[in-house]
């Protein structure tokens, strides 16, 4: 990206972008080589991969979820009249999924998560239009389980909480997709809403179960329960009397988004955001997109995301999401922890657009206006203010004549 602000007026700038064309997923081995400047990572065909996990550190998986109404709604409908005009012919279900075929997937993937590892945790955030709320474990259970990770987890617990807590999170997106005068992006779902309070919950989880050390400090932090020191938090707690030594665990976590609304324009600084965020701490991010016969095919945005923390990506269609092939899917692409990966064919991005989305077209450019202040990217430039962050737009100062 190159960026001069001399030919254009100073507060937006535009934007240039050499990108590759989007190539989609393929199963194939990936070979790594040539270390970059993190120790933690590795960079193979220019894409960064985590190092994989120690063998005594433990899963903590954080599932984000598409639940938008209005996106599960069409689809719905869309299945129903592709099922009977197939059913007439005498053929089976092509998809697309449907709203019960994602939870049964989603229910069948959190168990078989669990059942990995006997200390593994697992936190489920769901996202409907505008809204992102934590459905497991539930808000009254969510500061013990904290608090004590290696309480047991229940497949059953897990069924009814996802259920309960989707179902009360629609309601309330609901009453936005019913406004007339609201736009169509904001019936989407907010993933980076979603992927931002999944970074919290981890961050708040690591800092709990580790005596109150904040997981954005050094690694060697992360583990120092032994210590004499058990953290500020800690010792505020315990009323500045020393805690019981306990042995701290070592977490591995990572984020699996399950996207099936388009891309928000306006939400992709924050997606990198997080993406950055992701890297520094080391959390690999999966993506799995369910796309729709009329609407897009791919996401540009969880594509870039996995690509940058060295996530798997997978985006099936047709008969991959129909007759529960959505939970073969979730099982056999984005189950498997870290260690065993560099030993199995996952798909692999063999190209990743990473053109910017402009906030007022919603199109994908190679040039584009961005606002140096709110960093907004705008395929035309801005009159007066900025759209975004309202900021002034002030012209090009007139070039002084040469004193001769």
């Amino acid at each position: 990206q190159t960026h001069t602000s001399d030919r254009h007026f100073p507060l937006c700038s535009p934007l240039r972008h050499n990108s590759s064309n989007f190539g989609g997923s393929s199963f194939k081995d990936n070979h790594h080589s040539n270390h970059n400047d993190n120790p933690q990572a590795t960079r193979s065909e220019g894409r960064i991969r985590m190092a994989p996990k120690k063998s005594d550190e433990n899963s903590l998986t954080v599932i984000v979820l598409d639940v938008s109404p209005v996106t599960w709604g069409e689809r719905d409908m869309q299945r129903s009249v592709s099922d009977k005009k197939r059913q007439a012919a005498g053929k089976r279900s092509t998809g697309p999924a449907t709203f019960e075929e994602l939870l049964a997937a989603v229910q069948a993937f959190a168990s078989a998560s669990i059942s990995l590892e006997r200390d593994s945790a697992l936190l489920i955030v769901a996202v409907a239009a505008g809204e992102a709320a934590v459905v497991y474990p539930r808000k009254d259970r969510l500061e013990k389980y904290f608090a004590n990770p290696e309480t047991k987890m229940d497949a059953s617990s897990i069924q009814e909480d996802l259920v309960f807590g989707v179902t009360n999170l629609m309601s309330k997106a609901s009453s936005v997709a019913s406004n007339p005068d609201a736009p169509t992006s904001a019936s989407f779902g907010a993933m980076t809403a979603g992927f931002t309070t999944a970074l919290c919950l981890i961050n708040r989880f690591l800092v709990a179960s580790n005596s109150g050390v904040s997981a954005l400090q050094s690694e060697s932090a992360w583990t120092r329960a032994n210590a004499e020191d058990d953290g500020v938090i800690a010792s505020i707690g315990a009323g500045g009397k020393k805690k019981s030594k306990k042995s701290a665990q070592a977490w591995s976590p990572r984020v699996l988004l399950i996207q099936a609304s388009e891309d928000r324009a306006g939400d992709y600084n924050a997606m990198m955001n997080c993406s950055f965020a992701s890297v520094k701490l080391q959390i690999v991010v999966d993506g799995c997109f369910i796309p729709c016969s009329s609407g897009s095919k791919s996401s540009p945005y969880l594509e870039q995301v996995c690509d940058l923390t060295g996530g798997v990506f997978l985006a099936p269609s047709g008969a991959a999401q129909a007759n529960m092939a959505l939970s073969e899917v979730l099982l056999s692409v984005f189950l498997a922890p870290r260690p065993s990966r560099s030993g199995l064919n996952l798909p692999a991005l063999n190209k990743v657009d990473f053109r910017p989305r402009t906030f007022d077209t919603g199109k994908s450019v190679d040039m584009a206006h961005v606002c140096n202040q709110c960093l907004s990217i705008f395929e035309t430039k801005p009159q007066g203010r900025c759209t975004t962050c309202n900021a002034d737009i002030k012209s090009r100062m007139p070039q002084r004549p040469n004193a001769s």
